[in-house]
């Protein structure tokens, strides 16, 4: 199968020469893939054609763009036909865009594919054979890569069982998914979704932290997507922040001490920040200190909730 061309000739992917689509068939579960995007053009059109390169026969495509300014609204003209539907309007945030997305969804299989993110070839086959197949599973992980923009492999992540539990998970600093590999059923988000507004940058550890505590995990060897790290990426932009909103999410599920282990990340970018200023405001010393000491308030606090929800159990 032939893509359709290119509006960029960069935006030509490497597989896309010679491949062969698998077909899906006609018993296989429906996927609704939620597409949360503002300001996206710079690699929007290779994550469109990364799942054109799958059968997307009872695959819902839909996008959810902020009301982006640049050639984002150029690029969806020019696939339009793959959408089940595409919004461009204002919005909350990337949280409010999956919630939004996913109040659309009709399809017993959610997945949402951020716009500067790859879903690899023939995988979503592989995926929702496993959904057909296992009528008790509720979330599947396969295994990803994090690449630079030209997708040279940075890490490969490469799961197990064992990864999987939520005492494993709880670590998540250390021991994170890749959001791009992970699937789940419409019970395991009405269970612990929506993805929470407030939260910018944690809130996928959120909601899968959510899960791992009311499912098990199943694992698939095969090698989903590519999370691509570049300059623009929310977590390498606003690092501390993102550690910061990590922190808080430890805390409120129970994982304190794993909280002030990430936390320990934050003190060692205060100490560099100290004996290394920079020019960005949100890596100053006195920024992360506040920053430091907020997410401390709120481990204590968890803490003492931990401490009376026991106490109240044995009175």
């Amino acid at each position: 199968m032939s893509l359709p061309e290119p509006l960029s000739p960069d935006a030509r992917l490497p597989w896309e020469d010679g491949l062969k689509i698998m077909p899906v068939g006609d018993t296989m579960p429906g996927v609704s893939i939620v597409i949360p995007i503002y300001n996206s053009a710079h690699f929007l059109e290779k994550t469109l054609r990364s799942l054109m390169c799958n059968d997307l026969n009872g695959v819902e495509l839909i996008v959810m763009d902020g009301g982006s300014k640049d050639g984002t609204a150029e690029i969806l003209e020019h696939y339009r036909d793959i959408f089940t539907v595409c919004v461009s309007e204002p919005d909350r945030g990337q949280s409010d865009a999956i919630n939004k997305g996913y109040a659309r969804a009709t399809k017993p299989i959610l997945y949402w594919l951020n716009g500067d993110d790859i879903i690899l070839p023939n995988t979503l086959v592989h995926v929702r054979r496993v959904f057909r197949d296992n009528a008790d599973v509720d979330v599947v992980v396969g295994n990803a890569y994090m690449t630079e923009k030209d997708f040279t492999p940075i890490r490969h992540f490469v799961f197990s069982p064992d990864k999987l539990k939520f005492e494993y998970l709880l670590d998540y600093a250390a021991h994170h998914l890749v959001q791009p590999s992970v699937f789940f059923s419409r019970t395991a988000w009405d269970a612990a979704g929506p993805v929470k507004e407030e939260m910018h940058y944690a809130m996928d550890a959120d909601l899968f932290l959510g899960m791992a505590k009311r499912y098990v995990f199943k694992y698939i060897p095969v090698d989903i997507g590519y999370s691509v790290y570049h300059e623009d990426c929310k977590t390498r932009e606003k690092r501390a922040e993102s550690i910061t909103e990590l922190a808080m999410v430890q805390a409120a599920h129970g994982g304190l001490e794993e909280a002030r282990k990430t936390l320990n990340i934050l003190v060692s970018l205060y100490n560099n920040a100290v004996d290394n200023p920079q020019p960005d405001p949100d890596t100053t010393p006195s920024v992360l200190m506040r920053k430091l000491e907020a997410v401390q308030a709120q481990a204590e606090s968890n803490r003492q909730a931990v401490l009376n929800a026991d106490l109240a159990a044995t009175a």
